[in-house]
């Protein structure tokens, strides 16, 4: 009876062992992910070669950033959004460092079938070697599902997805024939995190993330890489937050940093999927690894909870001081 008591103490041990070793290699991971390992050279996908990088949803946050940042890694950039006012003083930028630029003036929530083909002859003219996705909308703030206007499910679908999907088709074929090319997909913690009172929201970044998954691996023997950027808050007029800190960066700095780890998983274990910056990928440790699941859930649901409570009581002052000014 002894010695069967120190055998299974024996065991239990090298069972901690063993856990606390897994632990400590994720750690060590992370670590080296976020600030040690380098990225895909952009060079791979034609930086400097006279190869074109396509941005959708670039005036303004994160496509803003990407579409000067993949200028200043020397591609040409095809720019495309809805505002032809923003888009000609974006292509100003743009060519100021040194580079081509083109514009597409479209509203993605609204496209016909003669505008797509539009696109896709001017986009099959150029050698296309990043397409970045980033066109996208959310709430005005957290709603009941039944809140959501059909005007605003519909957008959701058209911009989120709808739009992610046809800029990929227009795309995909060139680049398979050149056994080239990176397709970066706007991700977000909603399809980390399932997010109450975001419930569509969250649908479609789900799909985004499933939707990049499967492509990856379908194209990858081509030599094609789609990856799923999964992002936290970044300042922005979408995400509603101006001022950084340690969680949420300014788009400048944290576009540097998705450019410099194409290909890096940083803090997920999420196939085709790269979270680079380190308070993000410190957060995602932390919900995939540490927190079940649904504890994740019902944080996000208080935390959602009094981001609605909040912007109701808002909504409500300026409705107060609208009528008191009439």
């Amino acid at each position: 009876m002894l010695n069967y008591c120190r055998a299974l103490q024996t065991m239990f041990a090298y069972v901690g062992i063993g856990v606390v070793a897994y632990y400590i290699s994720l750690i060590i991971t992370l670590v080296y992910d976020v600030f040690l390992r380098a990225g895909v050279d952009l060079k791979k996908f034609g930086a400097g070669k006279g190869a074109w990088a396509v941005v959708t949803g670039c005036t303004d946050g994160l496509g803003r950033e990407a579409a000067l940042e993949l200028a200043r890694k020397k591609f040409n950039i095809m720019l495309i959004s809805r505002s032809a006012e923003k888009l000609e003083a974006m292509a100003a930028e743009v060519q100021a460092i040194g580079v081509e630029a083109r514009t597409i003036a479209v509203d993605f929530n609204n496209v016909s079938e003669e505008k797509w083909t539009q696109m896709a002859q001017e986009l099959s003219a150029v050698r296309v070697g990043v397409l970045v996705n980033n066109v996208g909308v959310s709430y005005e703030y957290p709603m009941h599902v039944e809140e959501v206007s059909e005007e605003k499910i519909d957008a959701l679908v058209e911009l989120n997805m709808r739009a992610m999907v046809k800029m990929t088709r227009i795309v995909i074929g060139q680049m398979k024939e050149r056994k080239c090319g990176l397709i970066l997909n706007s991700g977000s913690f909603a399809a980390l995190i399932p997010s109450p009172f975001l419930s569509v929201y969250s649908g479609t970044k789900g799909f985004v993330k499933y939707f990049s998954q499967s492509l990856a691996a379908e194209v990858a023997p081509f030599g094609v890489v789609v990856e799923h950027l999964q992002t936290y808050f970044v300042c922005s007029k979408m995400s509603k937050t101006r001022k950084p800190n340690f969680l949420i960066p300014l788009p400048k700095p944290y576009i540097k940093t998705v450019f410099n780890k194409i290909g890096v998983e940083g803090g997920t274990s999420e196939p085709y999927t790269s979270i680079p910056y380190f308070s993000h990928a410190l957060m995602a440790f932390v919900a995939e690894r540490l927190a079940p699941k649904q504890s994740a859930i019902n944080y996000n649901r208080g935390l959602l909870s009094g981001l609605r409570k909040r912007a109701l009581q808002k909504l409500q002052r300026q409705q107060a001081e609208a009528s008191k000014s009439q």
